[in-house]
């Protein structure tokens, strides 16, 4: 499995043979069960991950209203780290839960410290994925503001074909940041639509 972490951030510039190898003796697999979580909002999370199958949610819960607001989804070959929050032991804006049997690569604040001093390469690669991520996550954040919730949805499709197969619709009705009934009328009009063409 750690090829597959090794094979993602060769994409960008090859890396030597000596940090591969630091790199697969650190990173370690575990799996998570649907409904388990990776860290939960308010502690210092433990891990850093990269998805090697299933998908993740990042989500906050206003407990005033007991509702939960997801962020995120994380599916395969990619990640779920904050590394501030990991490098520098800040509790978790964010709790992060797997949707479905998810198995994950995961590292620790002090394998990130091992990285940083043996592997300048993967170093200046994590910190560039780290910024892309933070920037990815911020464009979402105003697209979803500035879409329709169909064409959120819509656009939540054509990016991640079938996802709507995978992910519970409340999940998805409380990304888009809309309620269930919501998103059912969305789901018809859009069936209607598609069969009359």
């Amino acid at each position: 499995m750690p090829h597959r972490i090794v094979k993602f951030l060769s994409k960008t510039q090859e890396i030597p043979l000596n940090e591969v190898d630091v790199l697969t003796q650190l990173v370690r697999p575990i799996v998570l069960k649907k409904g388990d979580l990776l860290y939960k909002e308010g502690k210092v999370p433990k891990y850093g991950a990269f998805v090697i199958s299933g998908i993740l949610r990042e989500f906050y819960t206003d407990t005033t209203k007991n509702t939960d607001y997801i962020r995120r989804f994380t599916y395969k070959n990619w990640w779920m780290v904050d590394l501030y929050e990991l490098l520098y032991e800040k509790p978790a804006l964010c709790s992060v839960q797997a949707i479905e049997k998810s198995e994950l690569l995961v590292f620790t604040k002090k394998d990130c410290n091992i990285l940083m001093d043996e592997c300048p390469v993967i170093t200046k690669i994590l910190h560039e994925i780290s910024a892309a991520e933070k920037y990815s996550i911020a464009k979402k954040e105003k697209q979803k503001r500035s879409l329709s919730a169909q064409d959120n949805y819509e656009l939540l499709l054509s990016n991640h074909p079938k996802i709507d197969k995978k992910i519970p619709l409340f999940h998805i009705a409380s990304y888009l940041n809309i309620k269930p009934e919501s998103l059912s009328r969305i789901r018809k009009q859009i069936n209607l639509k598609t069969n009359s063409n």
